[in-house]
């Protein structure tokens, strides 16, 4: 029988970062995906930007407001089309005690220091895989169109560590970055995160996971269903996959969305919500139009990086449960901003569509910890619209706590009755 080794089911970004701490803490790691190769799901086409400005709960004072605005029709970057789904109704139930100040501040909090750790350690991991060309370091914009919401905005602004946010009007934005004229008929000013950076979600998860895989203490297994576990005491002692039980060291699932229905069987089920996003991808035709930074639209709500030739468009958290159809009434939204945007910088008719379920807790921090009851079974899940931005923090905790280390960081998870969180 094959010696028990470190497991982690899902190969997205958050999966194959695992595997990579754990594999640099000297831990032979099996990968298990039912997918046919890395980030196939919400890691698919995201927009790519590690959003450490943009690190801040949705469950907060405004919120409510914003919500009912959407159960209208009249909130413009929400949508819910399955209101009385249960798991909704529980997630929302709890979000709606996530929204006083005071628990906004506190998670906010957490999101901020996971994201400013995750971001610190991006650089040495790309350059120790000969990856830094991957991943560009110059910062995000955070753009309004609205006066009044940017001077509210500008007004709150703090608390973002050392992240060092800078507050540009109209003017300086454009002297920063000439090609954001293409957006600025009505630009009232914005903010440049000089921690943000931008690549592409998919390509860096599938080139970390094609070079641990040719070393000796990675191995990827895709295409494998889990079909359930067994247990030995507080142990799980295996991982079904068909007919067949894989023997299990340590276990660590970084399962997104699909968790619940995964850990049910174990007797637990993570309030994890698909937040449904889209995406569109143009291939670019003048790259010199292309902005220098990635940006943030926060009046239209809509997510714009460009890397390997393409323009990425991201936008919309919608409430669908498991719903992946593309409606063209979704995707026509995205084509028309980038035609209002980019028309003639980009080819509008070789545009690709995507939809992905953005794996999100109703107080916005991931989860992160051991499961109660179980001393070997980890989870690493929920985070979100910012997966790519905590990746690699997420991944180097739970590594540091399952190989018996002392966490750099804590106070950084959601908390759960089922939970030890780090």
């Amino acid at each position: 029988m094959t010696a028990p080794r470190t497991i982690v089911i899902g190969a997205g970004i958050v999966g194959v970062m695992t595997a990579q701490a754990l594999a640099a803490r000297g831990e032979k790691v099996l990968v298990i995906d039912r997918a046919a190769r890395p980030a196939e799901l919400c890691s698919h086409a995201n927009a790519g930007i590690l959003a450490v400005g943009h690190a801040s709960a949705w469950a907060g004072p405004g919120a409510v407001a914003s919500i009912l605005r959407a159960l209208v029709g009249r909130e413009p970057g929400v949508r819910i089309t399955r209101l009385f789904d249960p798991r909704l109704i529980a997630w929302g139930l709890m979000f709606l005690r996530n929204c006083p100040a005071s628990a906004h501040r506190r998670n906010t909090a957490k999101l901020q220091r996971l994201s400013t750790y995750s971001r610190k350690l991006l650089p040495d991991i790309a350059a120790q895989l000969n990856l830094s060309g991957q991943v560009r370091l110059d910062g995000g914009l955070y753009l309004f169109h609205d006066q009044a919401q940017f001077r509210s905005h500008a007004a709150s602004l703090g608390g973002h560590g050392d992240t060092d946010i800078e507050v540009l009007d109209r003017e300086a934005l454009l002297a920063r970055d000439p090609a954001l004229a293409s957006v600025s008929e009505t630009l009232a000013g914005g903010f440049l995160s000089p921690a943000d950076a931008v690549g592409d979600c998919r390509q860096f998860a599938c080139d970390v996971a094609a070079r641990l895989a040719t070393g000796p203490d990675v191995e990827f297994r895709f295409e494998a269903e889990v079909t359930g576990f067994t247990r030995h005491s507080r142990r799980v002692s295996g991982v079904r996959i068909g007919d067949e039980t894989v023997p299990v060291g340590q276990l660590i699932l970084a399962t997104g969305a699909e968790t619940a229905a995964l850990t049910r069987p174990l007797g637990f089920r993570p309030l994890i919500y698909p937040v449904k996003g889209y995406s569109g991808t143009w291939p670019i035709l003048k790259p010199e139009a292309m902005p220098k930074y990635p940006f943030v639209d926060e009046t239209a709500l809509m997510a714009v990086a460009h890397y390997g030739g393409r323009l990425r468009v991201t936008a919309l958290a919608e409430f669908a449960g498991f719903d992946r159809s593309l409606p063209a009434q979704r995707t026509n939204m995205l084509q028309d901003y980038v035609q209002r945007a980019f028309a003639g910088a980009v080819d509008l008719e070789k545009a690709e569509f995507w939809t992905g379920l953005r794996p999100s807790t109703a107080s916005g921090a991931p989860f992160l910890g051991r499961v109660r009851g179980f001393d070997n079974l980890w989870i690493n899940a929920g985070h979100g619209s910012l997966g790519w931005t905590t990746s690699a923090g997420s991944a180097a905790l739970i590594a540091q706590m399952a190989t018996g280390q002392t966490p750099e960081l804590t106070s950084v998870s959601s908390r759960a009755r089922w939970l030890i969180p780090i």
